[in-house]
């Protein structure tokens, strides 16, 4: 059974040092970063974003465990915001680790995150995903996700 608990002081390095990794390749990735400073952008930002790491207000980091004392399997975290007066959580990462993919996971772990969501008052979830991201996007349909906007780009070359 999968169980999301808060997470812990040990695991947030882990957690951080992970999730630097992991968005600056998905910003490099879909074309946003150059890879040059890509990791440093990528930290800057997370740290801007949880300057009080776990204690950060209006931020909410969970471990995703096996079961309550079992094993570390991935992390989500969202984030309390307000809009037009309506109160949403957001959220910034989930991740399950490549060993424990396909296995229910991020599924059981995104029905527990709205059970907690409902707990804390809010009327929403959104998050984004990366357009390659085809099997989170998949997952997130399968879950009553629906896309509200799409960002497009085009890359010019040097004349």
């Amino acid at each position: 059974m999968t169980v999301l608990s808060p997470m812990s002081e040990t695991f947030y390095p882990q957690f951080f040092e992970q999730l630097v990794t992991d968005y600056a390749n998905e910003n490099v990735t879909s074309g946003r970063w150059m890879p040059e400073n890509a990791l440093t952008r990528s930290q800057d930002e997370i740290a801007r974003s949880l300057p009080q790491g776990v204690a950060t207000p209006d931020h909410h980091l969970f471990e995703i465990r096996t079961d309550v004392d079992g094993q570390i399997v991935g992390y989500i975290w969202f984030a309390v915001s307000e809009r037009q007066g309506e109160r949403s959580a957001f959220i910034y990462e989930v991740s399950v680790f490549s060993e424990f993919r396909r296995q229910g996971h991020a599924r059981a772990a995104f029905l527990q995150l709205e059970e907690k969501v409902r707990e804390l008052g809010l009327k929403s979830i959104g998050l984004n995903v990366f357009y390659h991201n085809s099997a989170a996007q998949a997952l997130y349909t399968s879950l009553g996700y629906t896309p509200t906007n799409l960002t497009m780009v085009k890359a010019l070359k040097a004349l």
